[in-house]
């Protein structure tokens, strides 16, 4: 069960506008998400679906009408417009390559059109949301990396618009790739931020070897650490999937207090918690979300990751691997 984030922290205290509280529903988040829960099962929709079909929907729209940073509200439109027009038609002929070169051309395809890191994971219905359906073998997973400096401050105008930014470009790939797909002849569905889509793609990420979970709830990559953003593409192209990439930075979590105490709700924990039948890294949604919707976004989580530091990531996921290959410490 939850447990409260350590007494110590050095975060603000907070306290939520009176019509926000108004606005939060009877059933908890944390209820939804299923903390707590011993048994496996696919995840509620909670925030980010269609606003009708969801509890915490008056505060979901109440934030996207309230938001105020111009930027973010600039480039909520252009992916609205992007998102809106017609994929490409499939083509008629299929080049004979195997999966293996499917693969290659896949990924090839993708950091041309605007991704910085590909990879694939054969997809678990276990991610689908309920009442969705992602009728498809294969995930193609797109990250795009963030400017760390427009987070220093966050939440500010400066992180809201990078956020939304990076969002958009994330989104362009994944259509840019099913298009390209689509005329090579194989049905690809796309989907990118901020609305969420059919399928968690967290899990999905970590599949494919695009990092690990981080105690903040956000990936952490080797790369980029827990700077950037993800989309993704659906397809039952013949592909190869990658391995998970654990690489330390769940040990380096455990140890690591910097974002439980930077939170300004306490909203993260020191331990990780079970959630839907798994042990994991789990943020406080009925906490988290006070703070998020009144300052439209938030992000200081990321903004005091070690990991989000620019030129850190790669340093200490090369101490932490070696770390890993020696093994527990023997007496």
């Amino acid at each position: 069960m939850a447990t409260k984030a350590n007494d110590d922290r050095d975060a603000r205290a907070f306290a939520s506008k009176p019509e926000v509280l108004a606005m939060l529903p009877d059933v908890k988040g944390n209820h939804m998400n299923g903390l707590g829960e011993e048994a496996e099962r696919r995840p509620t929709p909670i925030m980010w679906h269609d606003p009708d079909i969801l509890p915490h929907g008056e505060l979901q729209e109440w934030f996207i009408k309230s938001a105020s940073s111009p930027g973010a509200l600039k480039w909520r439109k252009i992916n609205r417009e992007y998102t809106g027009r017609d994929l490409s038609p499939l083509g008629p002929q299929r080049p004979g390559w195997n999966a293996v070169e499917w693969t290659a051309k896949v990924k090839e395809a993708s950091l041309a059109r605007e991704a910085d890191l590909v990879a694939i994971a054969r997809l678990d219905q276990g991610w689908v949301f309920e009442g969705y359906e992602a009728p498809y073998e294969w995930m193609v997973v797109i990250a795009v990396a963030m400017d760390y400096q427009c987070y220093a401050n966050a939440p500010s105008d400066e992180s809201h618009t990078e956020t939304h930014a990076q969002y958009s470009r994330c989104t362009r790939a994944a259509y840019k790739l099913a298009d390209w797909m689509r005329e090579h002849g194989w049905d690809a569905k796309p989907h990118g931020g901020p609305n969420a889509g059919p399928i968690l793609m967290i899990p999905a990420a970590i599949a494919a070897g695009l990092g690990e979970l981080g105690k903040h709830g956000s990936m952490i990559n080797r790369e980029l650490g827990s700077t950037f953003r993800l989309a993704c593409v659906m397809t039952d192209m013949p592909l190869v999937p990658d391995s998970p990439d654990m690489f330390g930075a769940d040990d380096f979590c455990t140890n690591c207090q910097i974002c439980t105490k930077a939170c300004p709700t306490g909203a993260i924990h020191s331990g990780k918690q079970t959630v839907r039948g798994r042990s994991k890294w789990y943020v406080d949604f009925d906490e988290c979300i006070r703070y998020f919707i009144e300052n439209y976004g938030c992000g200081i989580c990321i903004a005091r990751c070690p990991w989000s530091r620019p030129g850190v990531a790669p340093r200490l996921a090369e101490r932490m691997t070696r770390r890993k290959a020696r093994g527990p410490a023997t007496v």
